[in-house]
């Protein structure tokens, strides 16, 4: 898979790709998230509220099933038109400064889980071998006790190629603007 281009590759050319990374084995130990941070790896959270009530999380949840957090303008993400399923492969693009990047993940897990405190519902997915990084994202809304609701996103993730570790502030510049986006397109996404 070519992950650095000079031009956006065309939708069709990103559902080919999500059927050749059926073959790709995970470039990290799954599952760790759910634990201490590994020896190189880095943790960035982020939860923002945005919204309260019924009306809310149930559209929040809608929005995690329909990819509503990458609607972002300059990402794009080629699920076949599946929700978040685990074992679902998908391809992820993004435009970063005149550079394309595409890149390979699998869904490692689809939480949906009721507590004293309230819901969460979400799926966290994983690197693949031919992914410039190695590591877990989670994203996740939950609604709370009081009735807010907020969206989450977990990531524990190390640069999986050279031009990664070479490039690091950057793509640290990149994750966080992926985050905020991210956050924002969902909170567009429940207000509609």
């Amino acid at each position: 898979m070519r992950l650095l281009r000079l031009k956006r590759p065309p939708l069709s050319e990103l559902a080919a790709l999500r059927a050749q990374i059926a073959a790709e084995d995970y470039n990290y130990e799954v599952g760790i998230l759910g634990g201490p941070v590994p020896a190189g790896m880095k943790r960035d959270t982020l939860e923002v509220r945005i919204g309260s009530g019924e009306a809310v999380w149930a559209r929040a949840r809608d929005g995690i099933r329909h990819w509503a957090h990458f609607d972002l303008g300059w990402a794009a993400i080629e699920t076949g038109n599946n929700p978040p399923q685990a074992g679902l492969d998908l391809v992820v693009h993004a435009a970063l400064v005149g550079i394309h990047l595409t890149t390979a993940c699998r869904v490692v897990a689809v939480h949906d889980r009721q507590d004293g405190d309230g819901a969460r519902f979400g799926f966290t997915y994983g690197s693949l071998q031919s992914h410039v990084e190695s590591g877990e994202e989670m994203f996740e809304v939950a609604r709370h006790s009081d009735g807010d609701v907020s969206y989450r996103i977990d990531v524990m993730a190390r640069p999986g190629r050279w031009y990664a570790w070479a490039a690091q502030p950057f793509v640290e510049h990149q994750r966080r603007r992926f985050r905020a986006d991210s956050a924002a397109a969902m909170s567009r996404y429940v207000a509609d």
